[in-house]
């Protein structure tokens, strides 16, 4: 009976001490989110503030992972989307469909009119290779990457580097087409749930879905 007593009495103990640093962590949120931020700060700083810790904090997670695992995780064009998506998370070029969508469109864009360039001039296109294989793989992967992504409405304009990257014969094999594409989703939710935690209704996919 004092051994069920002290159980009892232990646990609740341990459910207001949940309670009470659920409460600290709900009220220490408030006071940092954007929002909190914003009603004590301008415009300007607190997004500024929140842009460059979860900027820092996004693309230090890819790094450390392509670290620990010796994969190529990390290339140029992360560096405009994550911007974008810290800065201007409620735009078109925000929202997870046209991340998503856009660098997917331009990384088999670039990769197939990269195979075709190099097909036509009778060798591998590459960026330290003059020529103009390499001049019009670049233009048309553009140029291909850019119709489509404004025909299926997911602009996000860094995607057009991922274009470049790809038909300029940085990437050649389709493993690291398909690992540049899965770091690409990655980082699009990771942004998403980050964006939650500090107090934005970032849409889960389409712009239009504020859901």
């Amino acid at each position: 009976m004092v051994k069920w007593r002290c159980s009892t009495n232990k646990a609740v103990k341990n459910v207001k001490l949940f309670k009470i640093l659920k409460l600290r962590f709900l009220l220490w949120r408030a006071k940092y989110s954007l929002p909190g931020l914003l009603s004590r700060y301008e415009e300007n700083k607190a997004v500024s503030i929140t842009a460059a810790i979860n900027a820092a904090l996004a693309i230090s997670t890819i790094s450390i992972v392509a670290w620990l695992t010796d994969l190529p995780l990390l290339f140029p064009a992360l560096g405009p989307s994550t911007f974008i998506l810290f800065t201007a998370p409620l735009s078109p070029a925000g929202a997870p469909r046209s991340l998503i969508l856009g660098h997917w469109i331009c990384l088999v864009c670039g990769f197939g009119v990269w195979h075709l360039m190099s097909f036509l001039g009778g060798a591998p296109v590459h960026y330290d290779i003059d020529g103009w294989p390499l001049y019009c793989s670049a233009a048309l992967a553009l140029a291909l990457g850019s119709l489509l992504m404004v025909r299926l409405r997911c602009p996000h304009p860094p995607a057009c580097a991922s274009a470049l990257v790809v038909a300029l014969g940085a990437v050649t094999h389709w493993s690291d087409l398909a690992i540049m594409a899965g770091v690409v989703l990655w980082l699009a939710y990771q942004a998403f749930a980050i964006n939650r935690f500090w107090g934005i209704n970032v849409p889960a996919w389409s712009y239009r879905d504020k859901s």
